[in-house]
């Protein structure tokens, strides 16, 4: 499934090792960046190295998993986070949750209220 979009904003995505990297195909040109955490060799280092990652580099942490909503909780929510609460994680599935929701993606990260969305 191939993303036609063509209108860009910068934002950086950082997918964690629980999305295949495969996903980058399908969103190609939708943001200005997206990066899989084992592309960076940080495929296996734990969760709180890859959240200092983010933070130091200003990712937008695109995951499964709960730990990153958790740790901004006790860090001050510096970074913000997609988070996928979904059951089907094909890569076709991701990249179709994440088009439907691009502009309430691009919403949430120029508002600095939040640090976490949640995608259903």
């Amino acid at each position: 499934m191939k993303i036609k979009k063509t209108s860009l904003f910068k934002m950086k995505l950082l997918l964690d090792q629980n999305i295949s990297f495969k996903i980058i195909k399908n969103l190609e040109g939708l943001f200005t960046e997206i990066i899989h955490v084992g592309r960076l060799g940080l495929g296996q280092t734990d969760d709180g190295m890859i959240w200092q990652f983010a933070y130091v580099n200003e990712y937008i942490m695109v995951t499964f998993d709960s730990y990153f909503a958790e740790r901004n909780l006790i860090s001050g929510n510096p970074i913000k986070i997609v988070q996928l609460m979904f059951k089907d994680t094909s890569t076709d599935n991701i990249a179709k949750k994440i088009l439907d929701n691009y502009e309430n993606i691009k919403n949430f990260y120029y508002n600095d209220e939040y640090s976490c969305l949640q995608i259903l």
